[in-house]
């Protein structure tokens, strides 16, 4: 092995790109189960969706903030959104604060791709093996 591979081996251990590539494994496993509604959505856009069914009167940045999700890619998604009709935009009393909420057709397009959602859920449940809880206690501690 040359110098350079070996001085950079350990990275391949490395805890946020394994979780990184977990992430994004889990969400294509997700996405997969989303297409079977028929409905044109990803597992990041249902976080989105959710939050905002949870949640009421939150600026972008509050919102961002939540969801731990870069502010340009949220706004990037909450257009697609609103595109679709899932969700509808509000300005505040000066125009520059926007407000997201969850439209009647949002709560309608969450009430379809929950019976596809629980099934990724299940099945990433079996995958992850019988130390989810802790391991979901352990996720849990690192979003805070």
């Amino acid at each position: 092995m040359d110098s350079q591979k070996k001085k950079y081996s350990e990275l391949t251990d490395c805890l946020c790109t394994n979780i990184r590539k977990s992430a994004r494994n889990i969400s294509q496993k997700y996405n997969e189960h989303l297409k079977q509604s028929g409905e044109k959505i990803n597992a990041n856009q249902v976080s989105i969706l959710v939050t905002l069914s949870q949640i009421e009167n939150k600026t972008i940045s509050e919102l961002s903030n939540q969801l731990k999700m870069e502010r340009t890619t949220l706004t990037r998604n909450l257009k697609i959104l609103d595109k679709s009709g899932w969700i509808k935009t509000d300005y505040g009393s000066d125009g520059r604060m926007k407000f997201s909420k969850l439209s009647k057709n949002g709560k309608q397009v969450l009430n379809k791709i929950l019976p596809h959602w629980k099934k990724a859920q299940s099945q990433t449940k079996k995958l992850l093996g019988e130390d989810l809880q802790l391991f979901q206690q352990n996720l849990k501690k690192l979003t805070l």
